[in-house]
């Protein structure tokens, strides 16, 4: 069991490993929080099916709701539908900055990492009108990227939001997101 302390950027070169069954919570509650995987960085979220990886609210159960965190978000370094080939993401705080938030490239085969048997609930928190964080927000990800049996559930924004990438993802489900 690990809980998030606001903001933890994943940086390029490192590579998280989370466990099969590990729960990961959200900061306290109405305190920003998200992990953000950032270009070049990787994610192995690998559980399985008797043992989920499970990202979700420290509120108490049947207390959490929608926006108690921020969510997962991946920076990739595949083609985007953007003028430059890159871009910051929704959200993203320092434009000066693109080691963080920033997604995109020319790498239709990059390497995120792997997200399978994964669930992330209660995520997805409005930074400024029109720059929210989802469930699961991906960008520029590409097909070398593993992701299978995922559940984005009760966003307070979108359960899955794609900006560009290539990757083929598979078994997706999305129950109770406001957008």
């Amino acid at each position: 069991i690990y809980s998030l302390s606001g903001y933890v950027h994943v940086m390029s070169g490192a590579i998280l490993t989370i466990e099969p069954g590990t729960i990961i919570f959200g900061d306290s509650v109405g305190v920003n929080s998200a992990l953000i995987i950032n270009r070049g960085a990787q994610i192995i979220a690998n559980g399985r099916a008797d043992a989920p990886i499970v990202f979700t609210s420290i509120a108490p159960a049947g207390q959490r709701a929608a926006g108690d965190w921020g969510g997962l978000i991946i920076c990739g370094r595949a083609p985007i539908n953007n003028p430059g080939g890159e871009a910051i993401l929704e959200g993203g705080f320092d434009a000066n900055d693109k080691t963080r938030w920033y997604y995109g490239g020319s790498n239709a085969n990059d390497n995120s990492g792997i997200l399978r048997y994964v669930r992330v609930e209660f995520g997805g928190i409005a930074l400024q009108p029109n720059q929210e964080l989802n469930g699961i927000t991906l960008g520029g990800i590409g097909r070398g990227t593993i992701i299978d049996h995922v559940q984005s559930s009760y966003a307070n924004d979108d359960a899955f939001e794609w900006f560009g990438g290539t990757v083929d993802a598979k078994y997706l489900i999305s129950n109770g997101a406001l957008d």
